[in-house]
């Protein structure tokens, strides 16, 4: 750190230097990332409210009204318009918070175990991690589905929690939720969603007429879901949900913080200072775009998915994983042989995917950002690469 300041022309031009090899979305060359860019709308507000700390609540009255207004429209979205709810960092903090709000609902078990599909996201092992939680993974059928028969004899007496999850990390498939809720009936145990990336698709996807399982609150089990603004919510990096039918439970399991500007007041996060900013950027995306406005996005997301697939089915030496139900699209190999090789070789190209090594795909997210012509230079690019990889 020098003596003296620099000028701003300075730092502008050093600033750009510094950050020439990141990638930005619109070069179409990000093709295994959930997130995307914002809406310009909601970068200028973020901007313009990025002071507010919903941390401290008492100070920002009408931010926290906002965002209770917002967990309200976001529960008419999933099934319940009666239920409470915050925003987090991402999808990672809201199934911590699930997880430790599940434990503590069971303090008689003295070696608490949660229940989760192989297909869950990496933050329920660091939630059990953290939380001192056995995980207990049930496996995945040939078609990549949950194996309800082995997860249902994975509860046991010491079961605090199972999950079910609405658009996987890997291939964006929605569990079972209702078969999975009907193996608790009756038991006092937690059952959470993480719908991080499926949540603000699948109820637009259900407008536009496609076929979709229930997943949400209407399931009568389901006591609470993950849904992140920052993947297809177009809101800014990073924004989370929380949401949770049982208003109690916050009473019952949430932390006081005394000594706020603000005055007293219970949350559930792992955070203390929290970001108003993006809550109110989120606010207004669902004001700006509305359901209309959603739906608009997520029929182009799957018209390119659907593009995508076609493209692929047409290469030999690859084919998909399996059918896409979300705008999600797993490629593999035709014979089996690891696709490690091939996204190696598609890296190279600078074409920048997910790769799933247990399951032996690449992973593309098909997200706004995801244009028709970037997906056709990527087939072309896929093709010459499987050819000459003989594969």
């Amino acid at each position: 750190m020098q003596e003296e300041g620099l000028e701003k022309r300075e730092i502008l031009e050093l600033l750009d230097k510094k950050l020439e090899k990141d990638f930005s979305y619109d070069s179409g060359s990000i093709l295994g990332s959930m997130c995307t860019e914002p809406l310009d709308l909601a970068k200028e507000i973020y901007l313009k409210y990025i002071s507010k700390n919903l941390g401290d609540p008492g100070l920002f009255l009408g931010t926290a009204e906002l965002e209770e207004e917002l967990v309200l429209e976001i529960g008419d979205l999933f099934g319940n318009n009666n239920i409470i709810g915050a925003f987090t960092t991402g999808g990672s903090e809201a199934n911590l918070i699930a997880m430790r709000i599940a434990r503590n609902l069971r303090p008689d078990i003295k070696k608490p175990e949660i229940v989760v599909p192989a297909s869950a996201h990496l933050s329920f092992d660091k939630a059990a991690d953290f939380l001192n939680l056995k995980l207990r993974k049930a496996k995945l059928l040939e078609n990549y589905q949950v194996d309800l028969d082995h997860f249902e004899s994975l509860i046991n007496k010491n079961t605090c929690a199972i999950v079910g999850v609405a658009g996987t990390t890997s291939l964006g498939l929605v569990d079972p939720i209702e078969k999975i809720g009907k193996l608790i009936e009756g038991k006092d145990i937690f059952f959470h969603i993480d719908a991080a990336f499926g949540g603000f698709v699948l109820p637009f996807l259900k407008r536009l007429g496609y076929k979709v399982p229930s997943w949400d609150f209407s399931v009568n089990t389901v006591d609470s879901i993950t849904a992140d603004p920052h993947k297809m919510g177009l809101g800014v990096i990073p924004s989370g949900g929380y949401f949770i039918k049982d208003a109690s439970i916050l009473q019952r399991t949430g932390f006081e913080i005394p000594y706020l500007a603000g005055g007293s007041f219970k949350h559930f996060h792992i955070v203390g200072t929290r970001p108003g900013g993006p809550i109110i950027a989120f606010w207004v995306i669902l004001k700006y775009l509305g359901i209309n406005g959603f739906k608009e996005i997520v029929k182009k997301c799957m018209e390119n998915t659907e593009y995508l697939v076609q493209r692929i089915s047409e290469i030999q030496g690859v084919k998909i994983a399996t059918n896409p139900v979300l705008n999600i699209v797993g490629i593999t190999t035709e014979n089996g042989d690891s696709v490690c090789e091939l996204e190696q070789a598609l890296r190279k190209n600078l074409w920048m995917l997910g790769k799933f090594n247990d399951l032996n795909l690449i992973r593309i997210v098909v997200m706004p950002h995801v244009k028709r012509q970037h997906l056709s230079r990527f087939a072309d690019d896929l093709e010459k690469i499987v050819k000459k990889l003989k594969l």
